[in-house]
């Protein structure tokens, strides 16, 4: 299998002629006044984001799951309300949403043709050899977090890290050695983007500025770029932390944006922007995908 799963073509010139449409048109009430998306809750003012765009700068939310209520649809709606374009994705792995090849084809032609970028996130660190190359060609992306994993030893069982109640850390010095293993062996993978870097589960969160030390940081960095995967600012978790990011910036990471949306109601996209204003990002530094 190649490095990198070859992605389709990319969706962007269809997405700005989709939004443009979207923008410039609206359905017409009754009494003559223009009805459109409203973009209330996202904390996004649209014309800033037409202005980055006119500066080539793609401001892409990666991490929306068909859940909860949210839909194609919906997402294509969010797009026009906020000029953010979407990627919208399902879970992929045992118990999961998309569990064997005929769901993964359904899921694909369902979303074949719509002015979306499609991918799905990985929870299975087999995923790679367990379907078609075929349908794995069809994403336009692959993300992947660092949330579950063996618990309590490296021959346990995945646990799922953010159910607090089924596991214990009893020496988190030790427990970070093995998540950095875990970690490399995520970014590994032929993964598209990595999310919630340096998340921490809740045992340690208090620890993060020690358990994530410039030298831990700097590996997972370097890992990334080595094997071309972007790492995900996300507008809800604060992760990753400023010290990272900027860290990241310097050695040359590719950034993506992420809401990890649990059902379809609005989220404050605000740390998008605000992202790109502090640390100076550029079109260079975000990852567009087929770019």
């Amino acid at each position: 299998m190649k490095r990198k799963i070859a992605l389709k073509r990319s969706h962007l010139p269809l997405l700005i002629l989709v939004l443009a449409v979207w923008s410039a048109s609206c359905i017409v009430a009754d009494g003559g006044e223009t009805e459109r998306a409203s973009d209330r809750g996202y904390g996004i003012d649209k014309s800033r984001i037409d202005r980055l765009a006119a500066r080539g700068v793609s401001v892409i939310d990666f991490h929306v799951h068909l859940r909860g209520g949210m839909t194609d649809e919906k997402a294509i709606e969010r797009q026009a309300a906020t000029g953010i374009k979407i990627g919208v994705l399902r879970n992929l792995g045992k118990g999961w949403p998309l569990e064997t090849d005929g769901q993964l084809r359904e899921f694909l032609d369902g979303v074949e043709g719509k002015p979306v970028f499609v991918g799905v996130q990985v929870n299975d660190r087999d995923w790679m050899t367990k379907h078609s190359p075929e349908l794995l060609e069809r994403l336009d992306y692959v993300l992947a977090d660092t949330m579950i994993m063996p618990m309590p030893d490296d021959d346990s069982e995945p646990v799922k890290l953010w159910m607090a109640d089924r596991y214990t850390i009893d020496d988190p010095e030790a427990w970070m050695e093995r998540y950095m293993r875990h970690n490399l062996r995520v970014l590994s993978e032929p993964i598209t983007i990595l999310a919630n870097p340096t998340y921490l589960p809740k045992p340690v969160e208090h620890l993060y500025d020690r358990l994530w030390t410039e030298t831990r940081m700097r590996r997972i960095i370097r890992a990334a770029i080595e094997n071309g995967v972007a790492l995900e600012i996300n507008a809800r978790s604060g992760l990753p932390h400023d010290r990272f990011i900027r860290m990241a910036k310097r050695m040359g990471a590719k950034f993506t944006f992420g809401t990890n949306n649990h059902d379809d109601r609005p989220i404050d996209m605000s740390r998008y922007v605000e992202a790109i204003d502090r640390y100076g990002l550029t079109k260079d530094d975000l990852y567009v995908p087929g770019r």
